[in-house]
């Protein structure tokens, strides 16, 4: 992606009942664009988009989607 633009990245996942989603940047929680207040991730469409994004935002991010039946990792890597 170039600097400056807007990344969008979906987790889609279904279930019942419905999965909890949690996102980690390079296997962990500090995000460099939310600390920026750049960040945000949408609840009820399992988005989470990123503006303006900068260097510091490559990496992997990889989503959590996890029920009672178990849990689903998946990863997409973001190159600024």
């Amino acid at each position: 992606s170039r600097t400056g633009a807007m990344v969008r990245l979906q987790c889609a996942a279904e279930g019942h009942p419905a999965p909890q989603i949690a996102w980690q940047k390079d296997g962990g929680t500090d995000f460099p664009a939310a600390r920026e207040r750049r960040m945000h991730i949408m609840p009820d469409d399992d988005f989470l988009f990123i503006m303006d994004v900068k260097t510091e935002d490559t990496g992997v991010y990889s989503c959590t989607a996890q029920n009672v039946a178990g849990s689903v990792l998946a990863n997409a890597t973001l190159t600024v």
